[in-house]
């Protein structure tokens, strides 16, 4: 079960617990999951003398934060379109059918990317199997600059 937690640009970057200390279900859970895969970073390890490489995770980070992309937009956005795709199919290969549809996910698209300042803000749209309401499942991820 997922904990229920919200992220806030409203004030800087905060993440702060929800109403639902219990945990989250459905669209919200998917959502949460899409967020920490995206971030989750990509591992390699050794097993036996053996490189064997841990594809979970979007690695957003790998590709993202470096400064020769960091000063580019278009670099921004298809580095951002990369680890999203990676995302994508990190939890398309982890699901299964135990899972409900609410929390199964179809697909991701980047909307925007607002620039403020040194604070670039991406909003992405994730797509369930099953849609819960009719309010967009979007994630605002922001990325500093500076």
């Amino acid at each position: 079960m997922d904990i229920d937690f919200a992220t806030d640009l409203t004030r800087g970057f905060e993440i702060t617990l929800g109403t639902n200390p219990s945990g989250v279900t459905g669209n919200r859970a998917l959502l949460n999951r899409f967020e920490i895969t995206l971030l989750t970073k990509r591992r390699q390890f050794l097993l036996g003398g053996d490189p064997v490489a841990d594809t979970f995770g979007g690695d957003a980070q790998k590709f993202i934060n470096r400064p020769q992309v960091l000063t580019d937009t278009q670099s921004i956005s298809a580095s951002l379109a990369t680890a999203v795709e990676q995302t994508v199919q990190s939890i398309l290969a982890d699901q299964d059918g135990s899972i409900p549809d609410t929390e199964k996910l179809v697909s991701a698209e980047i909307v925007s990317l607002d620039i403020i300042g040194d604070v670039v803000t991406a909003s992405i749209r994730v797509f369930p199997v099953q849609v819960q309401s009719y309010d967009d499942l979007l994630l605002n991820l922001p990325i500093v600059k500076g």
